[in-house]
């Protein structure tokens, strides 16, 4: 395939932006910077970059991702950085976009696709599928409180959460399952328990975990496997 089609199909710019790239001497094959629109390339063994980055071969995205907190999960905004700011930008290129959110101020797991039904069938609650998170708390958590979320806790505003499973690790902290993702959720809940939130994360989604991603802003492509529990 010749290197201009490739990056103009990978979302690199029109044909004539992509030249442009290639004029500057931005794209380099297997470490060779090449500057000919019509250089060949194999896409079974060759490794293409653009600015150092290296352009992915594949059309259909499956990533996980261990969010730090003080991102935002959006793939734009006009005043906060976002979670594809420390990505590799070829995924913004490809459409690639976060399944779900978690808030700035959480850490944890993410999951980014652009594969759109795959996504819905990620967070439509109705797929009954079980987030965890483990939190640091300050406050009481009282046995009331406890009882009422793991039956289903009402919110201040009137919001019913569904029951969900808790388990105190000790005076502050706590593990929580939940099969939903509503505003704020878990700080809500452990807040009309009688707590307030310090630290939060989101350790999995499913049988997704971070076992393979345990430092912050670290990516990797989910395995087949992975892939498969939403389809």
């Amino acid at each position: 395939m010749r290197i201009d089609k490739f990056l103009a199909n990978r979302a690199y710019g029109s044909r004539k932006e992509v030249h442009d790239l290639l004029k500057k001497r931005f794209v380099t094959v297997n470490g060779e910077i090449i500057t000919k629109k019509d250089f060949s390339i194999n896409l079974d063994t060759d490794s293409i970059k653009v600015n150092g980055f290296e352009v992915p071969k594949q059309e259909i995205f499956y990533i996980k991702f261990h969010k730090p907190a003080g991102l935002i999960t959006a793939v734009d905004d006009v005043s906060h950085r976002t979670v594809m700011d420390v990505l590799p930008p070829e995924y913004k290129k490809m459409g690639v976009f976060p399944v779900g959110r978690l808030d700035k101020d959480t850490e944890g797991l993410l999951l980014l696709t652009n594969d759109g039904v795959w996504a819905h069938k990620v967070i439509n609650g109705r797929k009954h599928v079980p987030k965890v998170y483990y939190l640091e708390f300050n406050g009481e958590l009282s046995e009331d409180g406890l009882r009422r979320i793991r039956e289903g806790i009402l919110l201040g505003d009137g919001t019913q959460c569904k029951p969900a499973e808790i388990f105190l690790i000790n005076d502050s902290s706590a593990r929580i399952t939940i099969e939903e993702g509503k505003y704020h959720q878990v700080k809500r809940m452990i807040g009309a328990a009688g707590g307030t939130v310090t630290y939060l994360k989101r350790e999995s989604i499913g049988d997704i975990t971070l076992d393979d991603i345990k430092e912050t802003t670290q990516y990797i492509d989910l395995s087949e496997n992975e892939v498969n529990l939403f389809i």
